[in-house]
């Protein structure tokens, strides 16, 4: 159940059910409710600011809200409703360009639809390839890095950020002056011939 399955993870991460409710943006009796399963329907912004909180996947989330529904008529459902749910299990199409200051997009990334939901609005996410950028193990040169200049960043997240005057991968500080925050990197791998 959603209940068990929310308040497994907020235990495992250490926090108490108002820490949760505040990184989420929530209230503290809307976490109760879920946690004890008694609540009618939930919102997508507020299953996205759920798994952001709990740095978990969406569909980790909306998969126990789909099983709770089957037993439910399709028939009760809205036509909105049904597209929401559709619209959701399709990609999203990112440009992806050389460089943040490009308007030539070099390709397209596709990536899950919850990336591009922030409470409960679409952002606008970029592409950029990262030619001569890297950054440890998570950044290779030649990834696609999916960005969101509409996120507030938290400290730790990984931003793009100018070092002089050469753009770097770096973990956001407080502020510090950042150009993107850094969603998903998308591994680019050579094919063999």
């Amino acid at each position: 159940m959603l209940g068990d399955f929310v308040k497994e993870t907020r235990s495992k991460r250490g926090l108490s059910q108002a820490e949760l409710a505040k990184l989420a943006d929530l209230s503290a009796s809307f976490i109760c409710r879920i946690e004890k399963s008694d609540y009618k329907s939930v919102t997508v912004a507020s299953l996205n600011k759920l798994s952001r909180a709990l740095k978990i996947p969406i569909n980790d989330l909306s998969n126990f809200l789909l099983d709770k529904g089957q037993k439910d008529d399709l028939l009760k459902k809205t036509p909105y409703e049904i597209i929401n749910e559709l619209s959701l299990s399709l990609p999203a199409i990112v440009p992806v360009y050389p460089d943040l200051n490009s308007k030539q997009i070099l390709e397209y990334a596709f990536v899950p639809r919850e990336l591009v939901l922030n409470g409960g609005r679409e952002m606008k996410l970029i592409g950029i390839k990262s030619r001569g950028l890297a950054y440890d193990d998570v950044v290779h040169d030649g990834d696609v890095i999916i960005c969101g200049k509409d996120i507030p960043p938290s400290p730790g997240d990984l931003c793009l950020k100018m070092d002089g005057d050469q753009m770097v991968i770096a973990p956001y500080k407080k502020k510090d002056d950042y150009f993107a925050v850094i969603i998903q990197v998308v591994r680019v791998v050579k094919q063999l011939n």
